[in-house]
């Protein structure tokens, strides 16, 4: 049982500190990266919901510093989940799977997570 919470502790920080610095490069470019080719539908769908990313990379930032300072973990497990779906989605709508990777990454440690604070989750569901 030590061992799983000591996993769960990195698995937990490993995730605050990868939204962090993927949050961060979009304000400031230090990883290069790129869209790439993507469908017409999905540049479409960026473009209209290009004054929103600022917002949504400083939450995930915030989420990322309670997640390391170890504060309020369950409930942003539950509130990243949607957002490592929609991750999900548009990795897959996009097609091109070899840029997938942060949005698998996020969304293995998001379930792996939620899976190991399934005691604290019981009252929701009682």
């Amino acid at each position: 049982m030590k061992t799983n919470i000591k996993n769960t502790q990195w698995l937990r920080v490993i995730l605050g500190l990868f939204l962090i610095v993927y949050a961060s490069n979009k304000f400031f470019h230090f990883i290069p990266s790129s869209y790439g080719q993507m469908p017409e539908n999905a540049k479409d769908f960026l473009d209209s919901t290009l004054a929103f990313l600022p917002y949504l990379y400083i939450f995930e930032i915030i989420i990322g510093l309670l997640l390391i300072l170890n504060k309020w973990s369950a409930l942003l497990y539950i509130i990243l989940f949607p957002l490592t779906v929609s991750f999900l989605i548009f990795s897959i709508t996009n097609k091109d799977f070899s840029d997938m990777w942060p949005a698998l990454v996020v969304a293995f440690f998001n379930i792996i997570l939620l899976i190991s604070a399934k005691e604290k989750y019981k009252p929701l569901f009682t």
